[in-house]
């Protein structure tokens, strides 16, 4: 199986994500972080390809769809260290493409919104009304999974993994160590060119060797250099 033949699911499917808030106050909406596309209320958005595509979102090697992560606390960190966003769950439908650590899908909806202890109360509550969604208070990243994992709502890791297969996650990992040696060759290289120039400029700071001679008001002052 390669990369892009990542599991296509047909049911709905929850996970974690965010949303920036627009529009007047009384009147908000959530819209993508991103792009900002409002979400309706009352009804799923659909997603659509932003290259102009005609094929159906989630297509085949491209990154169209409407993206969410797998609760985890990687990803339920994330949520919640976006302070300005709204951190959430939503629930997807149509087709589903499945990742590592998320999934796009063909349309969504908010089920969920994440009040954490500095949220705008009243705002929240404003959106969950709007889109019919509930507020769940958390305290951090384990509350969150413990509100996933209590009501079941997206897939764990070895779930994630079964759909994948071992060829996919082997691929990962493998894609993951040339990044991270990628990385690593990259940061060595701009530490090499921040000495030589570090040195260099020393170099040249550096008054060079024998006697020099400044010209001031008062006549000419021999300065030796050793």
């Amino acid at each position: 199986m390669s990369l892009d033949d990542a599991p296509l699911l047909a049911s709905s499917l929850y996970g974690l994500r965010t949303w920036s808030v627009v529009g007047e106050s009384g009147a908000e909406r959530l819209a993508g972080p991103h792009r900002g596309t409002p979400w309706p209320d009352g009804s799923w958005l659909e997603a659509s390809c932003g290259l102009g595509s005609d094929h159906q979102p989630p297509g085949k090697g491209c990154n169209c769809g409407l993206h969410a992560w797998h609760p985890s606390r990687r990803s339920a960190r994330r949520v919640l260290a976006l302070r300005r966003d709204v951190p959430g769950i939503v629930e997807s439908q149509g087709a589903i493409e499945v990742h590592e650590d998320g999934f796009r899908a063909q349309r969504a909806r908010p089920c969920v919104l994440f009040m954490a202890p500095r949220s705008n109360a009243r705002l929240l509550q404003r959106l969950a009304k709007a889109y019919g969604a509930r507020v769940v208070e958390v305290d951090g990243a384990e509350a969150v999974l413990a509100f996933c994992r209590g009501h079941g709502l997206g897939l764990d890791s070895s779930t994630v993994a079964q759909l994948l297969g071992p060829e996919v996650a082997e691929e990962r990992r493998r894609a993951r160590r040339e990044k991270a040696r990628a990385d690593a060759l990259r940061l060595g290289t701009a530490i090499a060119v921040a000495t030589l120039l570090v040195v260099g400029g020393l170099k040249f700071a550096t008054d060079p060797p024998g006697e020099r001679v400044l010209h001031g008001r008062t006549g000419d002052i021999h300065v030796k250099s050793r």
